[in-house]
């Protein structure tokens, strides 16, 4: 068994980095598996683990969750496991991985949390590579930097393991200088630095189906379009004669406005518009038709103004990985951004 394990410095991607290389392995013929052996849970919650479950049903892999997702810990029942049962904790976890891997060529492995400032599941990503033998595509995030010493440290530990790091969420104006500067810099510490990924705003994104939930709104048309993603958020209350020209400055958008403002509703239509959330009653004719036939859904929300745009902002805040659209837009950006080949060579494919 091949083992690929993806880890994060900080939590920055490692579904969306394991579903995209995933994607690609198994384009190229390659038998593929997927698992997060460990979710490390709150005290009193048990994450549905719906992340690891996306990554299975996008891969088209069919494994049930209990394949996929197989151990929950709290953080507490995990350190006493990697403190005081640390044999047999490893060997769970080791057949854990055998039973995803079986009758497949490379096993994806996505690791618990993340290496920055939080020691218990750093020493549980420490220990899966350890046990499985995995090779380690190790994540970080551009703001919290890359030339710091914390960060090296935690590189070298995994030793020949490490198969190479990916730098995520790059300006794109600071592409070229990060890759430049990043080649230079982990070259001298004789660390492979396997990819630049840029911001995309539609990785950040969250769906119209996520949004009309989280402001408890209703989807009144064109709801067979809830999995389109929305980049942006944009008012309209501007002057009706300037309107078209407002919102043609932001793409992929949810217009909100007051259900009286027709004008705005039917300009933000003309545009690049993902969805209208409109408060109070449901808009007029001339606009209902008009989004139907843009297919732009209409999402009708009880809420005040503020209340909207406070629940978009927890909406966006919380954005998964768990969309079609994401996937699409991942694999893209590894093809152009990822070193597959430096990749395949430390994998021995």
């Amino acid at each position: 068994m091949i083992a690929l394990q993806i880890v994060s410095y900080g939590l920055c991607g490692k579904t969306a980095l394991c579903a995209g290389i995933g994607k690609k392995l198994i384009n190229s013929g390659k038998k593929v598996a997927y698992i997060k052996p460990l979710q490390v849970a709150g005290q009193d919650k048990r994450d549905n683990c719906s992340d690891a479950l996306f990554v299975n049903e996008a891969l088209e892999l069919g494994e049930s969750k209990e394949q996929v997702c197989p151990i929950h810990l709290s953080q507490e029942d995990l350190w006493r496991n990697l403190s005081e049962n640390a044999d047999s904790f490893s060997s769970r976890i080791k057949a854990a991985c055998d039973a995803a891997a079986a009758g497949r060529e490379i096993l994806i492995v996505e690791s618990p949390g993340g290496l920055k400032g939080d020691q218990v599941s750093a020493l549980a990503c420490f220990t899966i590579a350890e046990k499985i033998g995995a090779k380690v595509i190790l994540l970080l995030s551009y703001p919290d930097g890359f030339k710091g010493d914390d960060f090296i440290q935690a590189a070298k530990k995994f030793g020949d393991k490490l198969a190479g790091v990916v730098i995520n969420q790059v300006p794109e104006s600071r592409l070229s200088a990060v890759q430049r500067e990043a080649s230079e810099y982990f070259k001298s510490q004789s660390i492979t630095l396997l990819g630049i990924i840029p911001e995309a705003r539609a990785l950040a994104g969250v769906s119209v189906g996520e949004l009309a939930v989280a402001m408890n709104g209703e989807i009144i048309s064109s709801a067979d379009k809830a999995g389109d993603l929305i980049e942006n958020v944009m008012l309209g209350a501007m002057s009706p004669d300037s309107g078209r020209d407002y919102f043609n400055r932001k793409r992929n958008k949810a217009v909100v406005t007051r259900s009286e403002r027709a004008d705005m509703q039917l300009a933000a239509l003309e545009t690049s518009t993902k969805c209208l959330i409109v408060t109070g009653r449901k808009p007029n004719a001339s606009v209902m038709v008009k989004a139907e036939d843009k297919k732009v859904p209409v999402v009708l929300v009880n809420k005040e103004i503020n209340e909207i745009i406070a629940d978009i902002e927890q909406a966006l805040s919380r954005a998964r990985f768990q969309n079609a659209h994401k996937l699409q837009t991942i694999t893209a950006i590894l093809d152009s951004r990822f070193d597959y080949k430096a990749l395949n060579a430390a994998l021995g494919i």
